[in-house]
């Protein structure tokens, strides 16, 4: 019988479905159906292209979100929210920061990644073999890169060790990527709730 917390096909299957499900429930209650519908409309979409064009503290705060995600977590000793506050009440649609900032987030484990593999070059040499079949980030890849962007900077560990093994980054980059969008998501909904009652009082 396998083992229920490593059958990775069960948890494909049924696992990540229901969590998946039970997010998009919980953003429904916390934000409200009127606000979905908003976000999503693509008139929202062409008014914050119009406002990177054309407003100078939209361009820069998105270029400042951008950035700030290269930035290791072990070195970010302030924080970004402010930006995304400014530019949530400026009638950004918080789907585009989401992506953004997820783009960010990949660009930044990509650096680390480099970094990591240029360390395996300066140690190994360049005709190493990659990580073996049963090594952890092999064996384990799913859960493991699934759970960088919510480790902070442990998560920013393994990808330098990812690197280092010269794990292929292309394999683990859309799990970085699509648990980014859910970490970023999991904050930024709360926090537009949060402002909406700030409004509110």
């Amino acid at each position: 019988m396998p083992n229920l917390l490593t059958d990775l096909e069960n948890h494909k299957r049924i696992t990540i479905p229901l969590v998946l499900a039970g997010f998009l429930i919980l953003l429904i209650v916390l934000t409200g159906v009127n606000t979905i519908e908003k976000i999503l409309s693509p008139d929202i979409f062409a008014e914050t292209s119009d406002k990177f064009l054309n407003d100078t503290f939209v361009r820069l705060g998105i270029l400042v979100i951008f950035f700030y995600e290269l930035i290791p977590f072990t070195f970010r000793f302030i924080t970004d929210s402010g930006f995304f506050a400014g530019l949530i009440q400026e009638g950004v649609n918080p789907i585009a920061l989401i992506l953004i900032t997820a783009l960010g987030k990949l660009a930044g484990y990509y650096i680390l990644y480099m970094i990591g593999r240029g360390i395996s070059r300066i140690l190994r040499g360049r005709d190493k073999e990659l990580a073996g079949a049963e090594h952890i980030l092999h064996k384990y890849k799913f859960f493991v890169f699934v759970a960088v962007p919510f480790l902070g900077s442990l998560g920013d560990l393994v990808v330098l060790i990812a690197g280092h093994e010269r794990i292929g980054f292309l394999k683990i980059a859309p799990l970085l990527f699509v648990s980014s969008i859910l970490r970023i998501s999991i904050w930024i909904f709360p926090f537009m709730a949060q402002l909406q009652l700030v409004d509110l009082l």
